[in-house]
């Protein structure tokens, strides 16, 4: 009996080599895009982790207004903690860029060299390896800075600019406009000297016996020098530059498992559909198998082993396409080319290659096993009289006409096909969606943040002075923060006037009433009313204000005070500033400005995301497409050999294909439509709500709006797939012979 059941998958197989071919193509690649995201994500994550064994990644960091004395870093080393000053300055180039320079770290955030070595004496310097890239910059290249030509020795990254932003409220990196620098003792003394403005940073490594909160209150403690104060502290965990590539990859991975599950779980059931009509199509063999002796069990086993084989064969094809060249490599170029780690070897879990090859099996014997074996219960004398149920006639429908009784009677027919259909049409909107969704946020980043950035120039100070300069708007900003999903983001709260003409907004006042900037409104779901808490990390304080109205800002994470109530709120005196804009550029001591930023600065970041995310928006619109496709041709496919004996017989009765197409075809048509009507706008819906949790790291704000024609675009382009697909069944419909009646006659 075995012998004739392997015989039979064989034949099977033979006989619908094409569909089967079609089913294996479509699991290879699901697993291949699954496996390709999936292996680039544990690459990066393993990578990062194993890179910090040499690396000594920070514990976190802090800044003061002026140097620690001797003793008191002393006394922070004599209490366990690994201390380094880790000072910079920043420094403009020619082109507009900015330099971050560093001399070189002995105990914390060691570099990783790329290309060449560190520099050692003389004019050298070691560049990070993202902005080398975005300017073309090689080792042995000669680099013009402050007056002085510097040899490039080595190329690479260090790990506390993992994500390479000069701010850690800036929402994306550019890595054009920001690089970082590192130099010998002297070079940067030399540099330091042409009066660049100091910031004075230690990074820091715990061993235990302190914990981060003991550290912060040991500084507070210090008797500091006049006019020295902590001015921040952070530590690693709130440090969006520390492995960031690796916490996006971890979200790469969450969605990548489930994904992975949910697309072969629709697989499966598209394979059940077939398995379900070739039981029907072969109801009395299977009687007769029953009257011979033939166990319940080994009839399942026969008709589960082909989509098992065909779902294993494509898992493992689409496995080894993912972790092949074509795979992870591709998916980890995006990474490189955004985040600044080093290249890392290719890894091989054992758990993914369990998952991507037991998991698509298992589901797929688990979904067939549970749709056929109801349809194996019958007796052997009525599997052998064919006496299997077709689904019933459908609703009574005396009043319509004959075309759309048969059409509605059809779909009723055929409801698990188009049930397949419209979770196929779902699950490839879901796709769609997210890539368009993507291209839209990126889109909308872009022109949002150059349409509401009024001003030419921003200085934030660290000194200001007594009088405001001429031409020049005077405002008080603070940094705090807000978590959310698992991601700490910097929330600025920008005090200003009544007057003020950069921002166009009047806020009221009141110590807890700000006006939130659309991009924190739309990232954290806040509206007129809500109430917002956010976090003063250096002094752990939490502050609640009310949002009294939405401001059309969208240039970062703002909320807006009246600038009175807030220097009244952080204790500041009156007339107190540390923040400048203006229309024209203004003569400032360098020593006195902490950064400058430019509007041209705010659109060159701000289009960053539409490059980095080109990449995700193809694949996941060409697999949508792809998806939507086979699902469709597969199920119009077994629907017309299902009804094939009734399209034989009206043939007879001289129906032409144009006649028959609307009889049979055009159900599904209706289908499709009303599936399309429903879920184009559902699955919006769904990612939009799902997005602020895939881009919780991401410090930008969430406008994912895009114009109404799109809707209808989509719609159309749904109904021409549709229309495409009957297009090419109907070669189908001609090729079925009145002669198919005497196959079937009892």
């Amino acid at each position: 009996m075995n012998r004739v059941f392997y015989k039979r998958i064989i034949r099977e197989l033979c006989c619908n080599f094409w569909r089967y071919l079609a089913l294996f193509l479509m699991i290879a690649f699901g697993m291949y895009i699954i496996i390709s995201v999936l292996g680039a994500a544990e690459t990066i994550i393993t990578g990062t982790e194993q890179a910090e064994r040499q690396t000594m990644p920070e514990d976190g960091q802090f800044t003061t207004f002026l140097p620690l004395a001797e003793e008191q870093e002393a006394a922070i080393a004599d209490r366990g903690v690994i201390l380094e000053r880790s000072f910079y300055f920043d420094i403009r180039m020619p082109d507009g860029s900015v330099l971050r320079a560093y001399k070189l770290r002995q105990k914390t955030d060691l570099a990783v060299v790329d290309a060449g070595r560190l520099p050692v004496q003389g004019n050298e310097v070691f560049l990070e390896k993202r902005y080398c890239a975005e300017h073309k910059i090689s080792v042995g290249s000669r680099v013009e800075i402050q007056g002085t030509v510097f040899t490039v020795t080595g190329i690479g990254s260090v790990p506390d600019y993992d994500l390479p932003v000069a701010k850690l409220s800036d929402p994306a990196a550019n890595s054009f406009l920001f690089g970082i620098a590192f130099f010998p003792d002297e070079q940067y003394g030399m540099l330091e000297e042409k009066g660049h403005s100091v910031e004075y940073c230690y990074t820091y490594r715990l061993d235990g016996r302190l914990s981060h909160d003991g550290l912060k209150e040991l500084i507070q403690g210090f008797e500091f020098e006049p006019d020295n104060v902590l001015i921040s502290f952070v530590r690693a965990e709130d440090n969006c530059r520390l492995r960031a590539a690796a916490g996006d990859m971890r979200m790469n991975k969450n969605v990548g498992l489930f994904a992975g599950v949910m697309v072969m779980a629709l697989f499966a059931y598209v394979i059940s559909v077939f398995v379900v009509h070739r039981i029907q199509r072969e109801a009395a063999v299977i009687g007769t198998f029953y009257a011979l002796g033939a166990r319940k069990r080994e009839i399942i086993s026969q008709y589960i082993g082909l989509p098992v084989m065909v779902s294993l064969l494509g898992s493992l094809s689409g496995t080894l396409a993912g972790f092949g060249r074509f795979g992870l490599p591709l998916q980890m170029a995006s990474t490189y080319s955004y985040f600044s780690v080093p290249e890392f070897e290719p890894v091989y879990p054992l758990y993914l290659i369990l998952y991507a090859v037991i998991m698509p099996p298992v589901v797929s014997a688990a979904v067939n096993f549970f749709v056929i074996n109801g349809k194996l219960s019958g007796t052997a004398l009525s599997l052998m009289r064919n006496g299997q149920r077709s689904g019933g006639g459908g609703p009574a429908l005396k009043k319509a006409g004959f075309l759309r009784r048969f059409q509605i009677r059809q779909m009723w027919r055929e409801k698990r096909a188009g049930i397949t259909v419209i979770a196929g049409m779902l699950v490839s909107l879901l796709l769609f969606m997210m890539g368009l969704d993507c291209a839209v946020l990126c889109r909308n980043v872009k022109n949002d943040s150059t349409e509401t950035t009024r001003f030419a120039y921003m200085y934030t100070l660290k000194v200001p002075s007594e009088d405001v300069p001429e031409n020049a708007e005077a405002c008080y900003v603070e940094l705090l923060s807000k978590t959310y999903y698992g991601y700490t983001m910097d929330v600025s709260v920008i005090g200003i006037g009544s007057g003020n003409p950069y921002y166009g907004i009047v806020p009221e006042q009141g110590e807890n009433r700000v006006v939130a900037g659309a991009s924190v409104a739309q990232k954290y779901g806040l509206k007129k009313g809500s109430r917002l808490i956010l976090t003063d990390r250096e002094n752990d304080t939490d502050y609640v204000f009310t949002i009294t109205e939405i401001a059309d800002y969208a240039a970062g994470l703002a909320v807006f005070m009246e600038i009175d109530s807030m220097r009244e709120l952080f204790g500041r005196n009156d007339g107190y500033y540390n923040m400048l804009l203006s229309d024209t550029a203004l003569t400032i001591d360098s020593r006195q400005v902490n950064s400058v930023t430019t509007k041209e600065d705010i659109v060159r970041s701000s289009s960053v995301f539409i490059g980095l995310m080109r990449p995700m928006v193809v694949m996941l619109t060409g697999a949508s497409v792809i998806v939507f496709f086979a699902v469709l041709f597969l199920m119009l496919n077994v629907m017309i050999e299902r009804a094939s004996f009734g399209i034989s017989l009206i043939k007879i009765f001289g129906y032409r294909t144009k006649e028959i197409k609307k009889l049979y075809l055009g159900g599904i048509t209706i289908t499709v439509l009303i599936g399309a009507l429903i879920a184009i706008p559902a699955s919006k819906l769904a990612i939009d709500r799902l997005f602020p949790w895939l881009i919780a790291n991401t410090s930008c704000g969430m406008n994912l709006e895009f114009p109404p024609y799109l809707y209808a675009v989509i719609f159309l382009g749904v109904m021409a797939g549709c229309f495409a697909v009957n297009r090419i069944l109907t070669c189908k419909l001609e090729h079925i012979s009145p002669v198919e009646v005497l196959k079937n006659r009892e």
